[in-house]
């Protein structure tokens, strides 16, 4: 009886280590999911790999797999429209002396200089700048990325009957492109604009050069959540 009661209270002195084993498991699979979103061949053999073990089905094979190059949502269509927006760039050499492209955490950003795409104190797109943002808007429609256009002017101050401050000229460009761009395709509702004026300035206002780079429309391209 005593051999019994024994056994039994080492049973349940042992019983830690089944929870024990549990959290090792689940820390285990933590960092092989963290280990697997630094490198996206290594996401696709995972994400298969794991497939698999639900389904019962066979590995797919390590190409192009559905749901993309990571293992975050739309991460996939981001990167599609990265890569066309630069190679839209290298092929035109219009485009590519009038725009900026910089990387952001969560995307990218595409930068419209005013001297290749407004006059001066006016938020009319220029007609010969028409077949440019033509041209951004086809490698933009068929992503499902986020878009945010945004107006910035430098910090000298403007006062016109339209455009009473850099706060109206900003939006109003900003509007310019946004309208371009839908009328070529890319669907308004994933479209957002916005204008800030001199308040977001990328370069320094006292000297030309600065001012010039502060005056423009930047395209966010944003990974959908």
């Amino acid at each position: 009886m005593s051999g019994a009661a024994d056994g039994s209270a080492g049973d349940h002195r042992d019983r830690w280590l089944i929870s024990y084993a549990d959290l090792v498991t689940l820390l285990f699979s933590l960092f092989v999911v963290l280990y697997a979103a630094a490198d996206e061949s290594r996401a696709r053999a995972v994400q298969s790999a794991i497939n698999a073990q639900i389904s019962g089905a066979p590995s797919s094979p390590p190409g192009r797999m559905p749901g993309g190059r990571g293992v975050l949502p739309g991460a996939d269509s981001l990167l599609d429209a990265r890569d066309a927006v630069a190679r839209a760039l290298s092929a035109n050499d219009s485009l590519r002396t009038r725009t900026r492209m910089t990387e952001v955490e969560r995307g990218f950003i595409v930068s419209l200089a005013e001297a290749g795409f407004f006059d001066p104190g006016d938020a009319a797109v220029r007609p010969e700048a028409d077949a440019l943002l033509d041209s951004l808007a086809e490698t933009l429609k068929s992503s499902q990325a986020l878009v945010r256009v945004e107006g910035h002017t430098d910090s000298t101050p403007i006062a016109t009957l339209r455009y009473p401050s850099n706060w109206e000229l900003s939006s109003a460009r900003a509007s310019a492109v946004l309208a371009r761009l839908v009328a070529r395709g890319v669907p308004a509702a994933r479209i957002s604009v916005a204008g800030y004026a001199g308040e977001r300035p990328v370069a320094d206002n006292d000297t030309p050069a600065g001012r010039a780079l502060n005056r423009r429309v930047d395209l966010v391209v944003l990974q959908a959540q």
